[in-house]
C-alpha cells in the first residue's frame, strides 16, 4: 500500500511537472540600448547638453503562460546604460571648442514582466510591463575634447559605492514598458522603455539625483 502511495505521488509530480513544462518557453534576445541621464541639481532639472548613448543588450528569458492571453516573463541580461553630455562654445579668441563626456555603466539586469498576448493568426503581438533589477559590473568615463582643430581623449574607470568618494551606486531599479511582435517562425522584435527609478548618486537626495532612462530595441528568438 505504501509503495502504491509513493508511485501515485511520483506520478502526480511527473504530470504536474509536464504540465508546467508545457506552459514554459525560453528565448534569447540581442539588441541596442539608447540610454540618457536624467539629472537634477539643487532641485533644478537640467537638460542642456544631455544626449543619448548607444550600448548593447544581450540576454535570455523565460515565459510562463498563465493562460492563452496572460503570461509572466523573467530574464537575465547583460546591458550597457549611461549617458552622454556635450558642451560646446567659442573661447576668448573666437576658436570653437567641444567637449563630450560619455559614461558607460555595464549591468547584469533581471527584468520581471507581466505579459499580455494578442494572437494575430499564427503571429503574436504582445505588451510588457514590470520592474527591472540591475547590479553594476563596471563603469567608465571617456572625455573627448576638440579645440582649434586639435583633439584628445581621456578614459578612466569610475567607482561604485555609497560614499562621497564613489561615483555611482551599484544597484539600479527601473520600471519597464514594452511591446513586441513574434512571427510564426519564432523570430520577433521588441521595443522597450526602461524608466530609471534609482538615484545613482552616492549621497543624492530628491533635489540632487542622477537616473538613467533607456530606450531599447531587440531581436528575439523563442525555442
Amino acid at each position: 500500500m505504501k509503495k502504491f502511495k509513493v508511485l501515485l505521488a511520483a506520478a502526480a509530480v511527473a504530470v504536474s511537472s509536464s504540465a508546467f513544462a508545457q506552459d514554459l518557453s525560453f528565448g534569447v534576445k540581442a539588441g541596442l540600448n539608447f540610454s540618457k541621464f536624467s539629472e537634477k541639481a539643487g532641485g533644478i532639472k537640467y537638460t542642456d547638453g544631455e544626449k543619448s548613448k548607444a550600448g548593447i543588450c544581450i540576454g535570455a528569458f523565460a515565459d510562463y503562460n498563465l493562460n492563452d492571453m496572460f503570461a509572466l516573463e523573467a530574464g537575465l541580461q547583460y546591458e550597457q546604460k549611461g549617458g552622454k553630455f556635450v558642451e560646446s562654445d567659442y573661447d576668448y579668441y573666437g576658436d570653437y571648442y567641444e567637449e563630450k563626456t560619455k559614461t558607460t555603466i555595464n549591468y547584469f539586469t533581471i527584468p520581471v514582466n507581466f505579459r499580455v498576448n494578442l494572437p494575430i493568426g499564427d503571429n503574436n503581438l504582445y505588451f510588457l510591463a514590470g520592474p527591472t533589477f540591475g547590479i553594476g559590473l563596471s563603469c567608465k568615463e571617456k572625455v573627448e575634447e576638440k579645440e582649434d582643430g586639435e583633439s584628445n581623449s581621456i578614459e578612466h574607470n569610475l567607482i561604485f559605492g555609497d560614499t562621497y568618494n564613489s561615483d555611482y551606486k551599484r544597484m539600479n531599479v527601473g520600471l519597464l514598458f514594452g511591446a513586441g511582435f513574434e512571427m510564426s517562425n519564432n523570430i520577433g522584435v521588441r521595443l522597450t522603455y526602461d524608466l530609471g527609478l534609482s538615484n545613482l548618486e552616492p549621497k543624492g537626495d530628491s533635489n540632487n539625483s542622477t537616473k538613467t532612462n533607456v530606450l531599447g530595441i531587440a531581436v528575439t528568438y523563442k525555442f
